[in-house]
């Protein structure tokens, strides 16, 4: 599977957010490769998910495979967000 992790330019917070969703799927026991880029460089016919802070949700409303959180840094928020997308997909 895989993830990628946006943000406005691709560097701080989608880096942060690379590292709590790794953590997140961890827990979930789920391999899967994670990468973070600029959210207006993705192409997004190659990626599995995408996950994105709040702030992103009227440039990314467009994108069928997107998940929001609130807070980037808390791991259980993002895993329990993943979760669900994962669960809604039949994926776990």
């Amino acid at each position: 599977m895989k993830i990628v992790c946006v943000c406005g330019l691709g560097m701080g917070s989608s880096l942060i957010l690379k590292m709590t969703v790794e953590s997140a799927m961890q827990k979930l026991g789920i391999h899967c490769d994670v990468e973070h880029w600029a959210a207006g460089t993705m192409d997004t016919m190659n990626v599995d998910l995408i996950v994105a802070a709040e702030d992103f949700r009227d440039e990314l409303q467009d994108c069928k495979n997107v998940v929001f959180v609130t807070n980037i840094v808390k791991v259980d928020e993002v895993k329990e967000v993943l979760e669900v997308y994962l669960k809604s997909k039949g994926l776990i």
